[in-house]
């Protein structure tokens, strides 16, 4: 009975170490996509056009001022100023199901750059895609170069109805 008792603990004891393990690794994962770069810094002499983010699988929402923000939050763009009638003719961002789609869109031009959400964020909608620190860095480097934020040449790729 008592070798049945110390076999019982020792089982115990992996089963918490292996789950522990797991989660480390799990949280491993998670701050290492908070801090790499899914996109490429852009070719000399051909600025990005846009930015296309790809939050397809996240469940994003659509809403009338959306954001784009890292992983702790913080805002990296979205909060702008900009004429009421062209929000309620164009949007802040445009919306697509597919990249694909999203490239054929008036807003895209010739050279998106191209992000993969690794989150969504938002109050009473989850409106804002999160992108890694790496990429929000990238994003606001290319941005100086093509000044497409500022022309709100923003797509947002999501699942669902647009």
């Amino acid at each position: 009975m008592r070798n049945l008792l110390i076999s019982a603990v020792i089982c115990m004891t992996l089963l918490v170490c292996a789950t522990a393990a797991l989660c480390d690794d799990q949280a491993g994962q998670t701050s290492s996509a908070a801090s790499a770069a899914s996109a490429k810094p852009s070719e000399p002499g051909k600025p990005y056009t846009s930015v296309i983010i790809d939050a397809s699988g996240l469940g994003l929402d659509r809403c009338m001022s959306p954001k784009i923000r890292k992983s702790d939050g913080a805002e990296v763009w979205g909060t702008v100023k900009v004429d009421p009638d062209f929000v309620e003719d164009h949007g802040i961002v445009g919306y697509a199901k597919t990249i694909d789609e999203a490239r054929k869109c008036d807003r895209c031009g010739a050279n998106p750059l191209i992000i993969k959400a690794i989150g969504r964020a938002g109050g009473a909608f989850h409106s804002d895609p999160i992108i890694s620190d790496a990429d929000a860095k990238l994003l606001l480097d290319e941005d100086t170069k093509g000044k497409f934020l500022d022309k709100f040449d923003v797509i947002f790729i999501k699942d669902g109805e647009l």
